[in-house]
């Protein structure tokens, strides 16, 4: 955490700021205490964006989305500036910790069971998004924090609404919204129209990642990477994945969305693999926040405890993924198999 600037705001909405976590082209992040003491980071838009109807809309629309949402995989929002308040900002939660990408980058990849544990945590916060009929649509390594009580996703500055993902003002068929080493072949191609399977690819592309430290398509440039993702003959790189994992994540990176497990077939794998490993679902939660969860220089001062550190990796029976998921990955591996353009 930086020092404020002088310019910076002591004050904004009843929560006093004490300093600096960060700062992008549409304005800052905060952290800041609010008056019974919860910890929160207050994202402020600048004052020379704040005229640009466009991004006060989709900050409004990031307010009433993160507004919609309630569950422990998602960190909440806790205040919001009301309407027509100058400079607008809005506080969510503060989570200690590094995002998954950080915790890769620096301590390698999970192993299998806990794995599986992320994955069904994901899945959770994941419904509870889709329950509120809202897609992510930027789920990625970065934007998921490892916290001391289990993973969270962050930043919906993406996120919409089924129903209003046809809004001209604020998605143009031109435009290529989210992250493209995460991004489902149909969010490539258009904005428009997306199901909750493009978050299910997007899903399986960060497990990939997180269990093998590469994402299933990588290529030098944006233009070779996005003709990779839509070129139905191109096969993901899977290498890398553990046995038990792979089957139900080579079915949640199909390339076409009707052939993706759902979010619960998804999380009945995942958590039969955890099972398979000795881990109840609370276990799995408690072990992966206890491998997980790293404090990082950078965070506010606090009296915060991290969890016992007194669980450790153990031998973990090998689950045999189940007939149905198997069969489904089968398929996938064969048509990529038989393209005459591989």
């Amino acid at each position: 955490m930086d020092d404020l600037k002088p310019s910076d705001p002591r004050v904004i909405g009843g929560i006093e700021l004490r300093g600096r976590l960060g700062e992008g082209g549409m304005g800052a992040v905060y952290f800041g205490l609010t008056a019974d003491g919860e910890q929160v980071a207050v994202k402020v838009i600048r004052d020379a964006m704040v005229g640009h109807q466009i991004v006060r809309e989709r900050f409004n629309r990031e307010i009433k989305v993160m507004d919609m949402i309630r569950g422990p995989g998602v960190a909440g929002l806790v205040a919001a500036a009301a309407e027509g308040e100058e400079p607008p900002w809005l506080a969510m939660e503060y989570v200690r910790g590094l995002t998954l990408r950080q915790y890769v980058e620096g301590r390698g990849t999970l192993a299998a069971a806990m794995g599986a544990a992320l994955g069904d945590l994901l899945v959770e916060a994941l419904i509870a998004v889709h329950t509120a009929k809202l897609l992510h649509r930027d789920l990625k390594p970065g934007n998921i924090l490892l916290g001391s009580e289990g993973p969270k996703i962050i930043d919906f500055g993406l996120a919409g609404l089924l129903e209003a993902l046809e809004d001209q003002e604020l998605t143009s068929t031109n435009e290529t919204f989210g992250t493209p080493v995460t991004m489902s072949p149909e969010q490539v191609e258009s904005a428009k129209n997306l199901t909750p399977a493009a978050d299910v690819y997007s899903l399986g592309a960060t497990l990939i990642y997180a269990l093998a430290g590469h994402f299933p398509y990588q290529r030098p440039n944006k233009n070779a990477l996005f003709h990779a993702i839509t070129d139905s003959n191109i096969a993901p790189d899977l290498s890398g994945l553990p046995p038990t994992l792979e089957p139900v994540i080579v079915a949640m990176v199909a390339h076409e969305p009707a052939s993706r497990p759902t979010l619960a077939e998804a999380a009945d794998e995942f958590r039969r693999v955890c099972k398979e490993a000795g881990l109840s679902p609370r276990d799995a939660r408690v072990h992966l926040a206890t491998l997980t969860f790293v404090k990082r220089d950078t965070d506010p001062p606090s009296d915060f405890d991290p969890p016992s550190q007194a669980w450790r990796r153990r031998p973990v029976t090998v689950p045999v993924p189940r007939p149905a998921i198997q069969a489904l990955a089968d398929r996938i591996r064969a048509a990529y198999a038989t393209s005459t353009r591989l």
